[in-house]
């Protein structure tokens, strides 16, 4: 069993929400996208890219075995970057469109995930631990990995924005579905960056200990408060899956 919550905001500066997202508790399949490419284009990739996907999951998910997923999950990102692909080619002003996304599948006590761009992952451990599970696709984590840059500079480098994987790409190379156990009372965290731009790790993780009595959704609604309060530059989407 499973208890979710999900919240997605504008932010304070932002004139629209390019972010979109997909929440199926009874197939167990959740995704967070945050679209590029200008006002219009943004929103409607990131659109396309949710719609996809979970039509894709909600369907092939329902006659799931574990030995499956990985494809099921190729081929739902396959589709959804081909659709972005045609629509942009199909109208001028969405040259530019993409959008960054993040997936999870829980099947059997087993998180499957995958991600491209800067969308994040995250395993709370009822013992009070936060994982960051997927690594950003991003020119300042390259820089970090080549020791030009440090980790704590990740969060205000003027290079930030800039993702190196998404979904839009022509020679797109479709990532890996990774794994773990997910304990009775742990959560999974799925996020645009508008909320981890906005808040520290250590943040996230208070904010998470403190509500997670109050359930997934508490949890949803103080992570999106706190990043408005902390300036909220950025649309802001949050999914928390507590496995119960």
């Amino acid at each position: 069993m499973v208890l979710s919550g999900y919240k997605s905001d504008r932010g304070l500066l932002r004139e629209n929400n390019e972010d979109s997202y997909f929440v199926n508790d009874k197939v167990g399949g959740y995704v967070v996208a945050d679209g590029m490419g200008g006002y219009k284009g943004g929103e409607i990739a990131s659109n396309i890219a949710v719609n996809t996907l979970g039509k894709i999951l909600s369907h092939a998910l329902q006659k799931k075995q574990e030995k499956d997923i990985q494809h099921i999950v190729h081929k739902a990102l396959q589709k959804a970057n081909d659709e972005i692909i045609l629509m942009r080619r199909q109208d001028n002003e969405l040259t530019n469109m993409a959008t960054t996304v993040v997936l999870s599948i829980f099947y059997n006590d087993i998180l499957y995930y995958s991600h491209l761009g800067d969308s994040r992952a995250y395993l709370y451990k009822k013992e009070g631990k936060l994982i960051q599970l997927t690594t950003d696709d991003s020119l300042v984590m390259e820089m970090v990995k080549r020791g030009m840059i440090n980790e704590d500079e990740l969060r205000t480098h003027n290079l930030r924005n800039i993702v190196t994987k998404y979904l839009g790409l022509t020679d797109l190379e479709l990532p890996e579905v990774l794994h773990c156990y997910v304990g009775i009372d742990d959560c999974i965290i799925l996020c645009s960056d508008g909320l981890t731009s906005m808040l520290e790790e250590k943040e996230i993780l208070s904010i998470v200990k403190r509500d997670i009595s109050m359930g997934p959704q508490s949890i949803c609604d103080t992570l999106v408060d706190k990043a408005n309060n902390n300036g909220g530059y950025d649309n802001i989407t949050v999914i928390v899956v507590q496995n119960k």
